[in-house]
């Protein structure tokens, strides 16, 4: 008995050639793919450690600073208590011995705002930004189709 086989599939020559290639060009861009990353990941850990070095050597100056703000700003207040205070045992009613003292830190405020107001740079009081004219070496052209 003789068996026929159906013909396989016809291979493709160029199928057979270029299978290997495509392989080995596939291996080698993940390869280049994960050099490229543990290249911008090594630059991200060198540059996330430099900050976290550059954070430990500033700590203690912003700690510093902020215990400053705090100390002058409670310092502030207590000058604003003390005027009160005062102005009290002087003789004025409380209530309006804090109307008094907040009316002139407010024109205190007013005025502060009012000098840096007027102390801007030019450019920075509007939006629009001017710019210089330039003016071109070459004579002004005259467009062909304009009567």
């Amino acid at each position: 008995m003789s068996s026929t086989t159906a013909p396989s599939r016809p291979r493709r020559f160029f199928g057979r050639l270029t299978r290997p290639f495509g392989e080995r060009a596939k291996d080698q861009l993940g390869k280049v793919e994960d050099k490229v990353r543990a290249s911008v990941q090594a630059e991200l850990d060198a540059v996330n450690q430099s900050l976290r070095a550059r954070a430990v050597q500033f700590r203690p100056s912003g700690i510093a600073f902020l215990v400053a703000i705090v100390l002058t700003t409670t310092a502030f207040f207590l000058l604003v208590v003390a005027a009160v205070v005062g102005l009290t045992l002087a003789g004025m009613d409380l209530w309006l011995a804090a109307l008094f003292v907040a009316a002139v830190l407010l024109l205190a405020a007013s005025a502060a705002a009012w000098w840096g107001r007027h102390h801007l740079p030019a450019a920075a009081g509007s939006i629009i930004v001017p710019m210089p004219m330039v003016t071109h070496p070459a004579p002004e052209l005259v467009h062909p189709w304009a009567d």
